[in-house]
């Protein structure tokens, strides 16, 4: 079976009639169709893709749809809505893409409602420029101090002026954590492994830039989607793909893609090990992520795993 494990509906301008096409033109038996869900949109700018939308291409199309819903985990009911479209037929949670920190007490309740069902999660990482906002108590000083953070102009400072000034103001690092507005979607891998550890029966899928980033060492610096550049060192990406059985990765968007097509030769190796725990996927880009894996010679059982295998088998689990 061949599957795309990573699509949205509505997204970059993609109808169901689109996705039907899709599937048809590249022979692919179906795709897994997620939402996106935050409470707040507005106050991220962001656009929600709804359940409802997902589930009503699903009925349309049920052999050709899999259903996937994360809600978000700061909605007191979350858990409850995941188990009530559960019911109904959706088969996985996805995809989670929320500033929640793994450590919330929120998201570990909507985990456990994913424990209940037995489904594969879908979580995006991801690094913004942070996004600062005044507080209503703040004083004349700290205004004038949060225009400069936000206009960059401390870019360029020596490092040890920089400290002094941390060594002046002592909380400043809590100060600015207090006005950021945007924090980033799933940034800490120091909570992705405590969760790995702790819900153990979950399968987690990674996918987004700053997952992908790491697939080599220098990903805290080499911060864009388009990486390039030969891997001389491997990340955290792939460490703790190799060190928790219950944490899976779909090489979708421009994040994965460029990832992987930045060094082949290392790319190649990095397929090949984990070649039973990575899915194929797009996110509605067309950028050849299939055409990439045939021009990495991997052989036929790899990329039958890779383009649909895996991601059968995550669903039968």
């Amino acid at each position: 079976m061949r599957i795309d494990a990573h699509m949205h509906i509505n997204f970059r301008n993609i109808s169901t009639q689109n996705i039907i096409d899709y599937l048809n033109k590249h022979r692919y038996d179906c795709c897994w169709l997620m939402t996106w869900e935050d409470a707040a949109p507005e106050k991220w700018n962001i656009q929600n893709l709804p359940i409802e939308n997902v589930y009503n291409t699903f009925l349309r199309h049920p052999t050709r749809i899999i259903p996937m819903y994360a809600p978000d985990p700061q909605c007191d009911d979350a858990p409850g809505k995941l188990l009530q479209w559960c019911s109904r037929g959706v088969r996985g949670g996805a995809e989670l893409k929320t500033t929640v920190n793994w450590r919330s007490v929120k998201l570990k309740r909507l985990l456990d409602a994913v424990l209940k069902v037995k489904i594969p999660v879908v979580f995006h990482m991801e690094n913004r420029p942070e996004v600062l906002e005044n507080l209503k108590t703040d004083t004349r000083l700290e205004v004038v101090l949060l225009k400069i953070l936000q206009s960059g102009r401390l870019k360029g400072i020596p490092k040890r002026v920089l400290e002094m000034a941390v060594e002046v103001y002592a909380p400043l690092e809590r100060w600015k954590k207090q006005r950021t507005l945007f924090p980033g979607y799933k940034l800490d891998f120091a909570s992705l492994r405590v969760v790995l550890k702790e819900y153990p029966m979950v399968k987690f899928i990674g996918h987004g830039p700053l997952f992908w980033q790491h697939i080599s060492a220098d990903g805290g610096k080499n911060a864009c989607i388009q990486q390039q550049g030969i891997i001389r060192k491997e990340g955290l990406t792939c460490s703790f793909l190799r060190n928790y059985p219950n944490l899976y990765a779909d090489i979708s968007a421009p994040s994965g893609f460029h990832a992987l097509n930045r060094d082949h030769a290392f790319s190649r190796r990095f397929l090949s090990e984990f070649s039973n725990k990575l899915l194929f996927g797009t996110d509605n880009y067309p950028l050849g992520h299939e055409d990439l894996l045939k021009s990495l010679g991997l052989g036929p059982k790899i990329m039958r795993r890779l383009m649909g295998t895996n991601a059968e088998q995550l669903l039968m689990q």
